[in-house]
């Protein structure tokens, strides 16, 4: 760490008074020496007095001259301290920002899924165990998680296809590593010129069948060799699509029988130690606060969206996937607040119309990863529920957001905004579902929607109704009328299923039945959270 500048200036203005005084006082001292001599009128004595004197000023002179030297020396110090540091700052800014743009490539890839944190560690173990400076073990921490940047230009309709890719398709999906290149070289950055050259030779293999070059043995550099068996172990040991992880047992016996052939003997036998020492755990993420990592991830999230930065906010909610934060949760404690703020800039102008669209465009483009993501194992064979908004409600995300819970559990469910009273009834009609939630605001309560469901009363008095006041911004109470028309009310976003079962479960009743009894049963499961 460098001096503060306080103490760099104190120091400096010490150094000047003490050069000031060794010239003023052997100055005095000639002076006085001389004027004395003259006086005493022995011109031999006085001429004696101003050599040795003016020696005697001429080495305290140069002693003023070397303290300066000195202390120059030591602010030269001090400031090029401070310029590495900066510059050190400055290349992991710019690694974070790629790094963010390599989540969001990862979390687009259903395939790879959300590793490279993973990768990141097990290289850093890797670099350490075969005995890599401590400097070059921290930059690999930081570049090797950029291993996979390039795909960020490889078309979703291959990257996300669920079988096997033709071999045209394969050839695109080789190109990520030149693409990666391209995209971190010529960099001032250590970091990202060390993350380039991973980019480009990670998937080259020991005996030179691998790609994009061919390369063979000691040809493919350390870092890439390093890295081709930190990502091979990760995928390995991750479930993909087309099949579930390997145990690490299994997974080592794999990369035993290509020793030689995909990956450097020596390297593959250091990473085999790494294990023998860490054992599986090596995988485990490091332990945190799930509510510190809740609010990072929302002053990540929001931030990006007040700025228009998609990397960045898909990149957030990617560590947030990785790092076990269930996508109902990040619904309720990420992404609708985010929206709320998104709303609340723009109705006081502090954002315009252009960027609110664009925030409310990422948000739909990360929601409907996420659903894919959600859907995994999921079954549809629970009951039918329809989820809709009448005509005017522009919190149509919100029900997405309730939709997308439902769906992962298994529930068959429809979406279909912007209806008017006529039209929701025709959708019931057509989806047929056992239970409709409806999107609601303390304003649409007393207009169109209070007359649909008047007329849903009427038509379908059997059907369950949830207002889906979280899900529209609503805060909790603040649709006390919908309570008081014996309908229960979503307070919690991420309550969605189990209010849900609730209803369905016959625990409260459908639409015109004892409207005290329902309001109170749904409050019961879902009473006193705060609105997301």
């Amino acid at each position: 760490m460098g001096k503060s500048p306080t103490t760099v200036h104190d120091r400096d203005r010490r150094s000047r008074t003490s050069a000031a005084l060794m010239w003023v006082l052997p100055a005095v001292v000639l002076l006085l020496g001389g004027v004395g001599a003259v006086a005493a009128g022995q011109a031999g004595l006085a001429a004696l007095c101003v050599v040795v004197l003016a020696l005697a000023a001429g080495l305290l002179g140069w002693r003023a001259g070397d303290e300066r030297r000195r202390s120059l020396q030591d602010e030269i110090v001090d400031r090029s301290v401070e310029l590495r540091r900066a510059l050190t700052e400055l290349e992991i800014a710019q690694a974070e920002t790629v790094r963010r743009l390599s989540m969001a490539v990862e979390f687009r890839d259903e395939d790879t899924g959300a590793h490279i944190e993973r990768i990141g560690r097990f290289s850093t173990l890797l670099a350490e165990q075969i005995g890599l400076s401590a400097e070059t073990c921290e930059l690999l921490g930081y570049a090797a998680p950029l291993h996979d940047v390039g795909k960020v230009a490889i078309p979703d309709a291959i990257l996300l296809k669920p079988g096997p890719l033709t071999r045209e398709e394969r050839a695109i999906v080789e190109t990520h590593t030149e693409e990666g290149y391209r995209l971190l070289r010529g960099s001032s950055s250590s970091i990202l010129d060390m993350a380039s050259t991973i980019a480009l030779s990670h998937h080259e293999k020991w005996d030179g069948s691998g790609y994009p070059r061919g390369l063979a043995g000691e040809e493919i550099p350390i870092e890439g060799r390093i890295v081709a068996v930190a990502d091979v172990f990760d995928a390995l040991t991750s479930d993909r699509v087309y099949r579930g992880a390997y145990s690490v047992e299994e997974a080592v016996q794999m990369m035993r029988e290509q020793r030689g052939l995909h990956f450097d003997p020596v390297m593959l036998d250091a990473f085999l130690e790494v294990l023998s020492s860490t054992g599986p755990e090596a995988r485990a993420p490091l332990p945190a606060d799930p509510q510190v990592l809740l609010e990072g991830v929302l002053e990540t999230y929001s931030g990006a969206l007040e700025r228009g930065d998609a990397e960045t906010a898909e990149g957030a909610i990617a560590q947030a996937i990785e790092d076990e934060i269930p996508a109902a949760t990040l619904h309720a404690e990420v992404i609708a607040p985010a929206l709320a703020r998104i709303g609340e800039l723009w109705q006081a102008g502090a954002i315009d119309t252009e960027r609110e669209h664009l925030a409310t465009g990422i948000t739909r483009r990360i929601l409907a990863t996420l659903y894919r993501f959600m859907l995994r194992g999921a079954d549809p064979s629970r009951e039918r529920v329809l989820v809709a908004s009448v005509e005017g409600e522009e919190h149509v995300l919100g029900l997405q957001m309730v939709h997308d819970q439902l769906a992962a559990a298994g529930f068959q469910t429809s979406l279909d905004t912007d209806l008017s009273g006529a039209r929701l009834l025709g959708s019931i009609e057509r989806h047929g579902p056992e239970l409709l939630v409806v999107g609601a605001t303390a304003e649409s309560l007393g207009g169109p929607l209070e007359q649909a469901l008047e007329e849903l009363r009427e038509s379908h008095p059997e059907l369950p109704v949830l207002l889906g006041g979280a899900a529209t911004g609503a805060a909790p109470g603040e649709l006390q009328h919908g309570h008081d028309l014996g309908v229960p009310v979503l307070e919690r976003i991420d309550r969605a299923v189990p209010a849900v079962e609730e209803l369905l479960g016959g625990r409260a009743p459908a639409l015109g039945k004892d409207p005290v009894g329902a309001a109170s049963s749904i409050e019961s499961g879902v009473g006193g959270a705060t609105s997301a």
